[in-house]
């Protein structure tokens, strides 16, 4: 993949992830019972939550998540060098697991690693750059990318159509469990024209990856 179009998607999943909640910096005592009024109100609008601690998913959570979301077996999600398991093996601490065998790591960090977000990044990137070489080899058999056309010079023939609208919807609701908003809808779709200014080879295969890894990625994929 190439870095500038790299930087560009990166750069555009902002837009999605600074629509995400953000962890709060402190959190009521345990013992504090919730707001009278919390929960759905009489005008139907849900209240926000009284204890939004966010937690890091684990090696085992973020492998169980993605390989779930996108329907790969965990052995496919990540792999580097292609044998060796990205989550379990290689970035397990990275990704607040233990090594007691080999680091003597009994307990994992007290804090998340600084490399913990690019191994995000690597694990994203992998998954979906494994979902979308399957559903373009074999498209009557696509799993989120169904019905996409493309022009002679491989970008989409539509990015406003129902196969676009319905592939960024499929990636909301198996990833996050939810309905994309219209701004999230547009943004991923204007990403394909981000991603066509960079002088891809292959602008529409890489629309796809770009908007799977955005979502993937995205705080509230890897926070429960």
């Amino acid at each position: 993949m190439r870095p500038d179009f790299l930087r560009v998607f990166l750069l555009s999943s902002a837009c999605v992830l600074s629509a995400c909640p953000s962890p709060s910096p402190s959190r009521p005592d345990a013992g504090t019972p919730p707001p009278a009024d919390s929960g759905t109100g009489s005008t139907g609008e849900v209240a926000p939550s009284s204890r939004n601690h966010l937690r890091f998913k684990n090696p085992e959570q973020l492998t169980a998540h993605f390989s779930a979301a996108l329907s790969l077996p965990p052995e496919q999600v990540c792999n580097e060098l292609g044998q060796y398991p990205c989550t379990t093996s290689v970035h397990n601490v990275a990704l607040g697991g233990v090594e007691p065998y080999a680091v003597g790591l009994y307990e994992p960090l007290t804090s998340t690693g600084v490399t913990a977000p690019n191994v995000i990044d690597r694990l994203a990137l992998a998954a979906c750059s494994r979902r979308v070489s399957l559903d373009a080899t074999a498209p009557s058999e696509a799993l989120l990318f169904k019905g996409l056309e493309f022009d002679a010079r491989g970008r989409l023939a539509n990015r406003d159509g129902e196969p676009v609208r319905d592939a960024i919807t499929s990636l909301y609701q198996r990833a996050l469990l939810r309905e994309p908003t219209e701004v999230e809808v547009g943004t991923l779709s204007q990403l394909a024209t981000q991603i066509e200014s960079t002088g891809s080879q292959m602008p529409g295969r890489d629309w796809m990856v770009a908007s799977c890894f955005t979502v993937l990625s995205s705080a509230e994929s890897v926070f429960f």
